[in-house]
């Protein structure tokens, strides 16, 4: 089908032509010596007739396009289309006036159409161009819409790029970590040591089934989170304490998989990792207004110089979300009293456009 006749652009297209069909009436009743009849049927046919014939500009301007066309070659062409059309559309009349006086009696139809060609040619010279004009304005509409989904598609492409190559940096990171734990313990208590590599295959088990999901159950993401907690009880034993606090009315909801995962390395790391007495890992979930807050808390030793190596794992958790929610979410951290927190706010559904 011509793209100018489907869905809304075939109804516009249509009632542009009605005025034209109007004024071809009056004109050939009132300056052109027709009776009101003859009037009607024959602006009637010639409208009709030429609304088909103006459809082939569309062909013409993708030819032609104007971005980088020539105006000479433009020109010509514009003005020998519109020629030859107007030509066309003078014989439709004829043939037209030829067959209705054939089948009423409407005498002297002919001579009366023979009398108005030279308007009728001037007319079609100037609707065709009209129609050229027209449909320059709808290709080129066209041709920006088309840029923008690109534009969009791309945009979007890139996002998924970047948000797949943060959720791989977050495997390699915290395999390194347990490794080095694991690594740790293998002279100090091999048995300890067995017992996270086992662990630690349940949890890399269990983070595979993800796969490429955009978004997990928040149950899940806990459910990561606690594994990995469990791996590092192996190594501090009584040096480390968790606690949890889950709102038992929180709604189903989604979260980006292993957005926990760098919060819970950096509380052990940088956190109970670095007291010699150890220290407790708190993880709070509650629902506030339209948002999860996840907040995870650990001891601290207040005079330890900043946590260096704690950026990386943060600043990814901020692209992703940055990436995902735009500024729907976010993660806050402070130190105070000991303890430093790490804040995740979150909305109950993630945007429409990257959901699952």
């Amino acid at each position: 089908m011509h793209p100018l006749l489907s869905g809304r652009r075939g109804i516009i297209y249509a009632l542009a032509w009605m005025p034209v069909f109007a004024m071809q009436a009056l004109f050939l009743w009132r300056a052109g010596g027709h009776q009101p009849g003859e009037a009607v049927a024959m602006a009637l046919g010639l409208s009709l007739v030429y609304s088909m014939i103006c459809l082939s500009a569309w062909y013409l301007c993708r030819q032609i396009p104007l971005a980088g066309g020539s105006g000479v070659r433009l020109g010509a062409a514009s003005v020998a289309a519109s020629l030859a059309a107007s030509g066309l559309w003078l014989l439709t009349s004829r043939l037209l006036a030829t067959g209705l006086a054939e089948t009423t009696n409407w005498t002297g139809l002919e001579a009366r159409v023979a009398r108005n060609e030279n308007w009728l040619f001037a007319t079609g010279i100037l609707l065709y161009l009209l129609a050229v004009t027209f449909n320059y304005l709808v290709v080129e509409a066209d041709r920006a819409e088309e840029m923008k989904n690109r534009e969009v598609e791309a945009a979007v492409m890139a996002r998924e790029a970047e948000l797949k190559a943060l959720r791989e940096q977050v495997r390699p990171h915290f395999l390194f970590n347990s490794l080095h734990s694991i690594s740790a313990l293998v002279s100090i208590d091999p048995e300890r040591a067995r017992r996270m590599c086992v662990d630690l295959a349940d949890f890399l088990r269990v983070s595979l089934k993800i796969g490429d999901r955009k978004f997990i159950p928040l149950a899940e993401e806990l459910m990561l989170a606690r594994h990995y907690l469990a791996i590092e009880r192996v190594r501090f034993e009584q040096r480390m304490r968790v606690e949890e606090s889950v709102s038992e009315t929180l709604p189903p909801i989604l979260v980006p998989p292993l957005v926990l995962q760098p919060l819970v390395e950096n509380a052990v790391k940088h956190g109970i990792a670095q007291l010699v007495d150890g220290g407790v890992i708190r993880l709070d979930v509650r629902e506030r207004e339209n948002e999860i807050v996840i907040s995870i808390s650990n001891s601290v030793d207040a005079e330890l110089p900043s946590r260096k190596g704690a950026g990386l794992g943060l600043a990814n958790v901020r692209r992703r979300l940055a990436t995902i929610y735009g500024g729907g979410a976010r993660l806050d951290t402070r130190l105070e009293n000991g303890q430093y927190r790490a804040e995740l706010r979150i909305l109950k559904q993630p945007p429409e456009v990257i959901s699952q």
